[in-house]
Parts: structure tokens; C-alpha cells; sequence
């Protein structure tokens, strides 16, 4: 067994001991609270997308506008950046993933291959929650990385993307915290969670207090072939659950239907990692109550431009909440 699966095994179960008697997850005792009218300087990374849903780098500041809680904002400092990156490459590899680990095994390899020299990244594989490894953890060596791909199996159980998705992103945010670097988790999956020991909200909930943006390569065709419940199908209920996690994290979904729309998919990811627009406001707090503020950023339309879509994140937490023990899931559908 290594370090990663370890490591796993060792944060999963010692937190579900934790919930089971009650207790927060186990952290340092939390900051005093700020003053939710204070002013403070925000900082967002942005990603402009076109009709096409790809990637546009030619963006000026004057197309920009950016708004906290509907309220417009000053920007003060807006510029490109290509940043080395932190980041996690998580693979389903339960059973409904039989006939898609071949082409996601490629586009990974493609990743890796196209990483810049100073990014670091770890491979997890997951299938239910006591199936949740780390093949390889965190180092920026290609021939380490590629190493355990071909040793990727499909196995049984009840998946739990959430649970997978959660721990990738504690492991990436405790990494090396930089404002140097930017921090990410690329996931492919078909997005069908069946057993869980965590909940969307709690999810959600890390993904808006930490800075990892999740890109999904969302490969939902096969999910067709399930026989329609009342409401929703199972693609229409994948989709919906890897697209609000991308959301709630800055980050991007993609649904590939075939081999080269996979790795479109990658490269654009491969892009997305690396190059994105950061965009800094001093915000006066605009007399809101709460502790979360929304936040938009959004492209004028003009005449002659083509028109654009700015993927950010959706706020920031200025007192994040302690996750709640009891938002635990007492069944599931």
C-alpha cells in the first residue's frame, strides 16, 4: 500500500469516526471573524469562452465588468497569466467505466505529456469510498506519472464521485498553498454517484472555500442506455451534478461523445490549466449581510466582437462556514 492510498484511507475514515460522534472535521482552531463591511482586496482567476465554448485569450479590460453581490466593481489590476499548476487527475474506474478506461487512459497520458516542467500533479483512482487510491502522488516527473497508468483496473462497487472529488480537493489545497501557482482537479467520470459518504452541500460548501478549479471531462453517453425513471434520467441527473461542481469552482464541464471530441476536451483543459485571466477589485463590502458574497464577471457586448462568456468563480466566503456533521445524507435515492 503507498503513502497516497494511506493518506486517503487515513482522512476518510478519521473523519467519518469524527462525524459519528458528533464532532467537526478536525482542523485548526478558526480565525477570529472579519468584519463582514471591512474592505478587502479580491482577487479572481477568469476564463473567456466563446460561442464555441472554447477558449478566448484576446480580452481587454474596458470589455470587463465585474459585479459583487449586483453591485459594480472597480477593477484594479487585470492581466493574463500562464501559471505553473498544482493539480489532481481523478479516474473513475467502477464499473459503469468498463468499456471508457481505454480513451481515458490516452487522454491522460495526453496531459501529462503537455504538462509545463514545474507543475506538479497526483493520480487518484476511485470506484466506492474504501476504493479511493492514490496510484501516484504528487511530482512533476512524466515517466513517474505514466508509470501506474496501464496497471488501471475496472473494479465493483457503488461509485462515490463525491467522495472522490472531495478528497482530491483537500489533498490539492493542502499541497503547497501559492498565489503563485494555481491549483486544480481534472476528473473524468460518467458523474453517477451512488454511495457517497459525503453530500453535494458539503462539497459544495469546500469548493467555495478553497481554490481549486475542477474541470470535468463528463463522459455521459452510456447512461442513455438506463432505463428512464420518473423525472430526470440518470444522464440528465449526471450532467446537472458536474456541472454545478465546475461551477461552484471556477472550473469547466465537458461532455465528449467521441474519441477526438475526448480529446478536444483535453487540450482545452491542458489550455485552461495554464492560461487564464486574473482579475483583482477592492471591494467595500456594499453593506451585505452575510458572509458569502457572489460574485460575476461579465463581457460587454460590441459591435464586431463575438460574443463572450466569463467562467469565475462564484464568490468567496469572508467567514467560511464548519461543515456540518449532520448535512450527512440519512439515505440514498
Amino acid at each position: 500500500m503507498n503513502n497516497g492510498l494511506r493518506h486517503f484511507q487515513k482522512t476518510l475514515v478519521a473523519t467519518i469516526l469524527l462525524n459519528l460522534c458528533g464532532l467537526s472535521i478536525a482542523q485548526d482552531l478558526p480565525a477570529p471573524k472579519q468584519n463582514t463591511d471591512q474592505p478587502r482586496t479580491v482577487t479572481l482567476s477568469v476564463i473567456f469562452t466563446n460561442r464555441s465554448h472554447h477558449s478566448f485569450d484576446d480580452v481587454l479590460r474596458e470589455e470587463v465588468q465585474v459585479f459583487e453581490d449586483k453591485v459594480p466593481q472597480t477593477i484594479k489590476v487585470f492581466s493574463k497569466e500562464d501559471k505553473p499548476v498544482d493539480y489532481a487527475i481523478a479516474i473513475d474506474t467502477s464499473g459503469s467505466f468498463k468499456t471508457l478506461l481505454s480513451p481515458v487512459v490516452e487522454a491522460v497520458k495526453l496531459l501529462i505529456n503537455n504538462q509545463r516542467d514545474n507543475d506538479e500533479l497526483f493520480i487518484e483512482r476511485f470506484v466506492s469510498t474504501d476504493k479511493i487510491e492514490t496510484v501516484q502522488d504528487f511530482t512533476s516527473d512524466r515517466s513517474t506519472l505514466l508509470k501506474p497508468l496501464p496497471s488501471l483496473r475496472i473494479e465493483g462497487g457503488q461509485s462515490a464521485v463525491i467522495d472522490a472529488v472531495y478528497l482530491a480537493v483537500q489533498h490539492v489545497a493542502q499541497h503547497r498553498p501559492s498565489a503563485e501557482r494555481r491549483r486544480a482537479l481534472v476528473l473524468f467520470t460518467d458523474g453517477e454517484d451512488r454511495a457517497s459518504y459525503y453530500t453535494e452541500k458539503q462539497l459544495s460548501q469546500l469548493l467555495r472555500q478553497n481554490d481549486v478549479q475542477v474541470f470535468v471531462i463528463g463522459i455521459v453517453a452510456q447512461l442513455d442506455a438506463q432505463s428512464r425513471q420518473i423525472g430526470r434520467s440518470p444522464r440528465e441527473k449526471a450532467e446537472g451534478f458536474i456541472r454545478r461542481i465546475a461551477q461552484e469552482s471556477g472550473g469547466r464541464a465537458f461532455f465528449p461523445k467521441n474519441v477526438d471530441e475526448l480529446r478536444q476536451a483535453t487540450a482545452q483543459v491542458t489550455h485552461d490549466l495554464h492560461v487564464q485571466y486574473s482579475i483583482t477589485y477592492e471591494s467595500t463590502g456594499n453593506g451585505s449581510k452575510g458572509d458569502f458574497r457572489s460574485v460575476e464577471v461579465k463581457v460587454v457586448e460590441s459591435t464586431g466582437r463575438q460574443t463572450l462568456s466569463a467562467v469565475s468563480r462564484p464568490g468567496y466566503y469572508i467567514n467560511p462556514p464548519v461543515l456540518d456533521p449532520k448535512d450527512k445524507k440519512k439515505s440514498k435515492k
